[in-house]
């Protein structure tokens, strides 16, 4: 008789594992949810001036095309304090976001969007731009960019 009591127990026990890996696999942020947070912290990072939140955002191997010039992380750095320091009140929206899935890996990602960009020295702009983005995002832990081209 304790044998059985044994073996439910133990039924039961796997049981409850079980359902505890489930329920955290439903708390997952779906990819493409998680792209968009991604964008979203990015936006204000870029809005705050916070150059370290945008660069933890980007793969060690991360790559930006940029006017016919490819820039490496080192030089991304530069470029993102440069247009802090040349823009301090800056504004960003990401719109029209397409997100495309690797639906083999679920690891890769291609993440196109409209990026508006306005700022100047006072409250009222000095330049606003639209730019076409293109980039490859990679799950490493969390989505990072490994690529843009504008």
């Amino acid at each position: 008789m304790s044998q059985v009591l044994t073996g439910r127990r133990i039924s039961a026990y796997l049981l409850l594992i079980l359902l505890q890996g489930l329920l955290v696999a439903c708390d997952n942020t779906p990819p493409e949810q998680a792209i968009k947070d991604a964008l979203a912290e990015i936006e204000t990072a870029i809005e705050d001036g916070d150059t370290g939140t945008v660069m933890g955002r980007l793969s060690d191997n991360a790559t930006v095309e940029r006017r016919g010039r490819t820039l490496q992380r080192k030089e991304i750095h530069r470029t993102l304090v440069g247009l802090f320091f040349r823009y301090p009140n800056r504004n960003i929206t990401f719109t029209r976001i397409r997100i495309d899935l690797d639906p083999v890996t679920q690891e890769q990602a291609r993440v196109q969007f409209t990026a508006l960009a306005w700022g100047g020295k006072n409250v009222l702009p000095d330049d606003a731009d639209s730019y076409q983005i293109d980039s490859h995002w990679l799950l490493d832990g969390e989505w990072k960019i490994d690529s843009l081209t504008e």
